[in-house]
C-alpha cells in the first residue's frame, strides 16, 4: 500500500490527475524520482486512448495531432512546458550564471521562453501528424516513460544549482545507480512488449534511443551554462527528450518502413 501511495504522490505532483491530495511538504517528495518513468507510462496510456478515440471517429491527421498535443499538455498541467520556457529564458539570455538563475525564477515568460515553447510544440505536432498510426502508437506510449527515465538521470547525476528549491529534495533523495535501475524496469518491459507485438522493432528502438539521447544532450548543455540543474531544467529535459523521440520516430518510420 505504501508503494502505491508513493506512486500516487508522484502522479499528483507531475500531472493534473487528482488521485490523492497533492504532496505539500518536502518529505512527501522524498525518493519519488524512481516512480517518474511509471508516471510516463500512465501518461502514454492516456495518449494512446486519445489516439484511438480520434482514429475511431476518422479525425483528420492534422486535427488529431493538434488534439493529442493539447491532451499531452493538459495531462501534465503544463508543468514541464513551463519549466522548458523558464529554462530557455534564463539559459539563452547570455547573462552570467547568477543572473540566469534569477531570470528563471521570474514567473513571467520572456521572448526566449515563448519562442522555445512554440518551436517545441511545432516539433511535436509535425512529428505526430507525419507518423504512421502504428509507429505513433508505440511512440506515444513509450516516449513519455523514457523521457522521464532521462529525468531521473538528470535529477540524480547532476548537482542542484540552487541552495534551496522544491527540486532539491528530488536530487538529495535520489540514489545512483539504484534508482536509475529501478526506474528503467517498467519502461524496458513496455518496450519489450511493444517490440513483440508489432513489426516495428527497429523504429521502436530508434525512438527510445533518440528520446534518451536528446534528454541527455539537453541536460549537458544546460549544465554547461548553469553548472547544475533545477526543477525547471528537469522539466526542460523531459520536453526536449519527448520532442526528439517523436521526431526520430517519424523519420525512422519513413526511412525503415517505406
Amino acid at each position: 500500500m505504501i508503494l502505491f501511495k508513493r506512486l500516487a504522490h508522484a502522479v499528483c505532483y507531475v500531472t493534473a490527475f487528482p488521485f490523492l491530495q497533492k504532496p505539500s511538504t518536502e518529505q512527501d517528495l522524498a525518493g519519488l524520482s524512481k516512480y517518474l518513468p511509471v508516471v510516463g507510462l500512465i501518461i502514454g496510456s492516456v495518449l494512446l486512448l486519445a489516439q484511438a478515440a480520434l482514429h475511431m471517429v476518422s479525425s483528420p491527421y492534422a486535427v488529431s495531432a493538434v488534439l493529442i498535443v493539447i491532451v499531452w499538455v493538459a495531462v501534465t498541467g503544463g508543468i514541464h512546458l513551463d519549466g522548458l520556457m523558464d529554462t530557455a529564458d534564463g539559459v539563452l539570455s547570455h547573462r552570467n550564471r547568477e543572473r540566469m538563475l534569477e531570470i528563471m525564477r521570474d514567473s513571467r515568460t520572456g521572448n526566449f521562453g515563448a519562442i522555445t515553447g512554440i518551436l517545441l510544440i511545432l516539433c511535436k505536432y509535425a512529428a505526430i501528424e507525419s507518423s504512421s498510426t502504428a509507429a505513433l502508437s508505440c511512440a506515444l506510449f513509450l516516449v513519455p516513460a523514457w523521457a522521464r527515465w532521462c529525468e531521473v538521470v538528470v535529477i540524480g547525476c547532476y548537482p542542484y544549482a540552487r541552495d534551496e528549491g522544491m527540486g532539491r529534495i528530488w536530487h538529495d533523495t535520489t540514489s545512483v545507480p539504484k534508482d536509475l535501475i529501478l526506474g528503467a524496469i517498467f519502461p524496458l518491459i513496455a518496450t519489450g512488449i511493444a517490440c513483440l507485438s508489432c513489426q516495428l522493432t527497429a523504429v521502436i528502438l530508434v525512438t527510445c534511443a533518440a528520446t534518451i539521447l536528446w534528454g541527455i544532450l539537453a541536460s549537458i548543455y544546460i549544465y554547461s551554462q548553469l553548472h547544475g540543474q533545477t526543477g525547471d531544467t528537469y522539466g526542460a529535459s523531459v520536453e526536449v527528450a519527448e520532442a526528439g523521440g517523436l521526431v526520430a520516430c517519424s523519420v525512422a518510420a519513413t526511412l525503415l518502413c517505406c
